[in-house]
């Protein structure tokens, strides 16, 4: 293995610095050992990355090249500054090695430490990497998706959606995707932003919520107070996400999804969530699905995206009224789905 080899010249360089300090209660690297120390410190990680991603469950180069491609295509096409995401996520979508490296920091000095053993520590990093790349890449694909479909609307406008001094919405300069970011309001839940749709010849408002939250969005008791702490801001949130969108009649006909104090809601036009095989397996995930669309009532529909590749959906496991498409990174397979809104 490969980092052995690396872990070897790193304490050796330790060993032939006694400047440095590292043990279980300190680490102290004088300022001029620092670019050294951290040079090998990450070749030591890449390595070990490079040894164990072939036993990775996940194909996170096929996802980076799609994304990289779709996130150009998007940013070209709308004249944006960026898509704007958490780092984690951002380097692992844009460079996977350099994202799982990320993974293994705290457990690099664990080991460096004398906190772990060697064994122990390649089988706690093996398993980090594990889990960790599967959520990255669930994560991942769910932004290359949501880019896709909106690519597919063939949008030919784009704006933000903020909020005016009485608190209605309205449309401003969209410079960046953001999923989750919207205008602060401890209550309100409001789109992202709003394109305009060639393909549908309307005005579209998308809101990427997350999946857990979704339930929350209309308690059933109101609340005493006016909430005060939530933004509503989550685009800095890892966690996994359900498309809405929401069609509108002109540009200043912006939904307010939600307002958690008032206790309205406003069903989306379509929504579409993601699945991986193991959820598609287990029935307490598949109910979570029926419980999100039954709370949110999309009015034409939801579609359920099967995160695995080669992988196919039967009917019968499915919620009623859910369409199932397995895309892969096929784009055609979404443009059927954009299809059937147009009708």
């Amino acid at each position: 293995m490969k980092w052995k080899q690396e872990y070897k010249l790193l304490t050796d360089y330790i060993n032939s610095h006694p400047e440095i300090v590292i043990n279980p209660t300190e680490i102290s690297i004088p300022q001029s050992l620092r670019d050294e120390f951290y040079r090998s410190f990450d070749q030591l990680r890449l390595s070990f990355v490079e040894d164990h991603s072939s036993s990775m469950s996940v194909d996170f180069n096929s996802l980076c090249d799609n994304y990289l491609r779709i996130e150009k295509e998007i940013t070209e096409l709308l004249g944006l500054e960026g898509i704007a995401m958490p780092m984690d996520l951002f380097s692992f979508v844009h460079t996977p090695k350099d994202g799982l490296m990320r993974i293994l920091y705290n457990r690099t000095f664990d080991l460096l430490q004398g906190k772990t053993e060697a064994g122990a520590f390649e089988e706690q990093a093996v398993n980090d990497l594990g889990s960790v790349a599967a959520e990255l890449y669930r994560l991942g694909y769910e932004q290359w998706a949501a880019l896709v479909l909106i690519k597919l609307l063939e949008p030919d406008q784009a704006f933000l959606v903020d909020l005016d001094e009485d608190y209605q919405p309205y449309l401003t300069e969209l410079k960046s995707i953001s999923f989750g970011r919207q205008a602060h309001h401890p209550t309100m839940r409001i789109p992202e932003f709003v394109l305009h749709s060639q393909k549908l010849n309307k005005y579209v408002a998308v809101k990427m919520m997350l999946a857990h939250e979704i339930e929350t969005y209309v308690p059933s008791v109101k609340p005493a107070v006016r909430p005060k702490k939530k933004t509503g801001d989550t685009s800095f949130a890892l966690d996994s996400r359900v498309m809405l969108l929401s069609f509108m009649a002109s540009p200043k006909d912006i939904p307010v999804i939600a307002d958690i104090y008032d206790l309205t809601l406003t069903s989306p036009d379509w929504m579409m969530e993601f699945i991986s095989a193991s959820e598609l397996a287990d029935p307490a995930s598949l109910d979570q699905v029926k419980r999100r669309v039954d709370a949110m009532k999309p009015k034409l529909g939801s579609c359920l995206v099967l995160i695995d590749a080669g992988k196919e959906l039967s009917p019968a496991e499915i919620p009623e009224k859910v369409r199932t498409v397995s895309v892969g990174f096929d784009q055609a397979r979404l443009q059927s789905v954009v299809d059937a809104l147009a009708v």
